[in-house]
């Protein structure tokens, strides 16, 4: 099940550069952002549904996975936060005694 989803994101990156050679395109900064995009969402996607057994051939299964992924997202945000929350209450001036000695 995986290599279908390998096989699908490499047919979604093909058609897109081939879209992108065919027509001509004034704002590639826009579409590189838009590739990237793309594939940092499809990784991602993959990243919170492997190992959680869901069926993406049905509703349910879609529905199920769309919750995985955003709880997952939510859950990385939260975590950036903390980080971010945490890295400004450290002290970060210099400690001249350790500098000296």
């Amino acid at each position: 099940m995986q290599l279908i989803f390998w096989v699908i994101g490499i047919i979604l990156i093909m058609l897109i550069f081939t879209f992108v050679k065919v027509k001509y395109i004034k704002h590639k900064l826009s579409w590189i952002i838009i590739i990237v995009l793309a594939v940092f969402i499809y990784i991602t996607f993959m990243m919170s549904i492997i190992g959680k057994n869901v069926d993406l051939n049905t509703y349910e299964g879609i529905q199920t996975s769309i919750k995985l992924y955003l709880l997952w997202m939510a859950n990385a945000f939260e975590n950036t936060k903390v980080i971010t929350a945490n890295a400004i209450k450290l002290d970060w001036e210099t400690n001249l005694t350790s500098v000296t000695g």
